[in-house]
């Protein structure tokens, strides 16, 4: 004899409608609240008049807030490239080094920026980089300069303090790419005559393509959208677009010109996202994000 559960009104592994659109109604409050209503009020305050892109046209012809602009994408793609390459090279050297030591070392490096706190962080560069400080001291004691360098409060270190917080974003997935490459190619590549550089380039590289892309485009977002680093660490000489927005809140109360540099970054960000979903796809991109675990 057959038991019909479905019949009874018993449990049933498919769930209802009203089970899924109540299970969906949290998310779409949270996206509606937090996403969509802050994107509407950043374009009601920017354009009070209606969709007039002469606002953005005004806003450009500021050379400070052009200056911004530049210094901005600049450094936060300086960032990216720099990024990729060094988390390309710690990644292969986790997956290919034999050396226990050298393995917990690199780890413990790549978790302590994730430890650490922001003011800390900038702070401890601060130490490090400033004229008399631990790097011109070393260089100057091993004979390299004979001058302190002028390191402190350029794009240079703002490339290097942001650099040293979004690193792991770019060895973490970079790695997880490279633990599931088949090693036997690499292998056969070198039988074939190939140096072990040739074998990365031509078999590696290949592989680990869309998760590099991915881990610049996420890093790049990321960027663009730092303020303690180029405020701590850059000070005038390298003033970066969220510095201008706090500036124009705070100390001059212009909330128009906030909010034209808010969407510019935003409409920025989602230009990078849409070009790297096109060139690796989307699920290339959940995966390096932590979306797709």
């Amino acid at each position: 004899m057959k038991l019909s559960l479905a019949s009874e009104g018993a449990w049933k592994p498919e769930p209802s409608l009203m089970v899924g659109v109540s299970l969906f109604i949290p998310l779409l409050l949270v996206i509606v609240l937090l996403v969509v209503y802050p994107f509407i009020e950043l374009v009601r305050i920017a354009m009070p008049d209606g969709i007039d892109p002469a606002s953005f046209r005004d806003y450009f012809d500021n050379a400070a807030r052009m200056r911004a602009l530049i210094v901005t994408f600049r450094d936060s793609a300086a960032v990216a490239i720099l990024a990729v390459l060094m988390g390309f090279v710690l990644a292969w050297t986790l997956i290919t080094s034999k050396s226990t030591v050298l393995k917990a070392l690199t780890w413990i490096a790549i978790a302590l920026p994730l430890l650490m706190g922001t003011v800390v962080k900038n702070y401890a560069l601060l130490i490090i980089l400033q004229r008399r400080g631990l790097l011109n001291n070393f260089l100057i004691h091993i004979g390299v300069i004979d001058a302190p360098l002028r390191i402190l409060y350029t794009e240079s270190a703002v490339v290097v303090g942001i650099l040293y917080t979004l690193l792991p974003y770019a060895i973490i997935p970079i790695y997880t790419a490279l633990r599931s490459l088949d090693f036997d190619m690499v292998r056969s590549a070198e039988i074939m005559g190939a140096s072990r550089f040739t074998a990365i380039r031509t078999v590696v590289l290949p592989y680990a393509w869309p998760s590099i892309m991915a881990s610049a485009m996420l890093i790049f977002v990321i960027s663009v959208g730092f303020y303690i680093v180029p405020v701590v660490l850059g000070g005038a000489t390298s003033p970066f677009i969220a510095t201008l927005i706090q500036n124009d809140m705070v100390q001059f109360f212009d909330m128009k010109s906030a909010a034209i540099a808010s969407l510019i970054l935003v409409m920025l960000s989602m230009a990078a996202v849409a070009l790297t979903i096109a060139t690796v796809g989307v699920d290339q991109v959940n995966r390096s994000t932590g979306a797709g675990q």
